[in-house]
């Protein structure tokens, strides 16, 4: 008789955060760090996971690695110093990861998950659906403006990160503005499967991107695309609390087709007490009789003027909120006065 052995399947990855902090997850060479880490009870930072946005940024300081497809730009280290994406990093052997935060911000309970029922779907621009889901499990919708949930694509397993427009509410409705990409899992199953009364799975909220108090302050918003959702979602709150601040909103689109909720900010411009929001098309055509160019050069022209600088909330691609960053800060924007929220491609 021999005493059976049990093997190890999988490389240690240590997790190292900025208070110190070490703790080692088992992860194979098929299963990324961040999904690793879920399985052992640990929620790391992330948002798209799917390599888009950059929530999930972190440094490998020792070990070997390989990354999956990822845009490069949104990581926060250059990779060349070990920058990487846990959404897309899989071991090629024992690692050390740098987190950049502490140990607080690891979640050790697991996202809760509500079953909900499509009730709204309308394409209301192109490339843009309006989709609204009620939880059908008797939960209020509770979150805050500017978090996201995960919604399950059905037939599948991935998942998508989306901020809800609307505010939270005891009726358990969701909203949402999701952009449709050819070849997206989320934008394939919306375009040709989805149907009123179809089920979906969406997870409890998470993220940091949300409304700072800061007194009387002004606000600015400046959205691209639709990263309006989560800035929507704020000035509703700040209509619904009856918030003093004077707020403006920029929203810029690339070409006139693809301009939506001009209803929703018109209602916002009767409510709230001092509100003004500009819609800005890149690529105008001659129907379009809007501002035109991008909302960031707009914005940042205006606060240039500005004798007392507002606190500035930005949802957009990563592109966007690069340009953001150097423009608003050299118009005068301190950068801790800047809210940024970065979503991904990836549908």
């Amino acid at each position: 008789m021999t005493d059976s052995v049990q093997t190890k399947v999988g490389y240690d990855v240590t997790l190292v955060t900025t208070d110190g902090q070490e703790s080692t997850v088992v992860c194979d060479s098929q299963t990324t760090v961040l999904a690793a880490a879920e399985q052992a009870g640990k929620i790391l930072k992330s948002s798209c996971q799917a390599g888009g946005c950059g929530a999930c940024s972190a440094v490998v300081s020792g070990g070997d690695i390989e990354m999956g497809d990822h845009d490069p730009a949104v990581i926060e280290v250059p990779e060349e110093q070990g920058g990487v994406l846990l959404c897309r990093t899989f071991p090629r052997g024992d690692c050390r990861i740098e987190l950049p935060y502490d140990s607080s911000k690891i979640v050790t309970a697991p996202p809760t998950r509500h079953e909900a029922e499509i009730t709204l779907l309308e394409q209301v621009a192109d490339g843009v659906m309006h989709v609204v889901l009620t939880l059908r499990d008797g939960s209020a919708a509770d979150f805050e403006s500017g978090r996201f949930v995960r919604m399950m694509v059905p037939g599948t397993d991935a998942r998508r990160a989306y901020s809800p427009a609307n505010v939270a509410n005891w009726d358990g409705q969701l909203e949402f503005y999701i952009r449709l990409l050819p070849g997206g899992a989320m934008s394939d199953y919306l375009s040709n499967r989805a149907a009123l009364g179809d089920m979906l799975t969406v997870t409890s909220p998470d993220g940091e991107f949300g409304l700072v108090e800061n007194g009387l302050r002004p606000r600015w918003f400046i959205a691209g695309g639709t990263g309006l959702s989560p800035l929507l979602s704020m000035l509703r709150r700040m209509a619904e609390w009856g918030d003093p601040q004077s707020a403006r909103l920029f929203f810029g689109v690339t070409r006139h087709g693809e301009v939506y909720a001009q209803d929703e900010l018109a209602m916002l411009a009767d409510l709230l007490p001092d509100f003004a929001a500009e819609t800005v098309v890149w690529h105008p055509d001659p129907q379009w009789t809007g501002a035109t160019g991008n909302p960031v050069d707009l914005a940042a022209a205006e606060i240039a003027m500005l004798d007392e600088m507002p606190d500035v909330y930005l949802c957009g691609p990563p592109p966007m909120i690069d340009a953001a960053y150097a423009a608003l800060t050299a118009a005068g924007v301190p950068e801790d006065q800047i809210h940024a929220e970065r979503f991904s491609a990836v549908t």
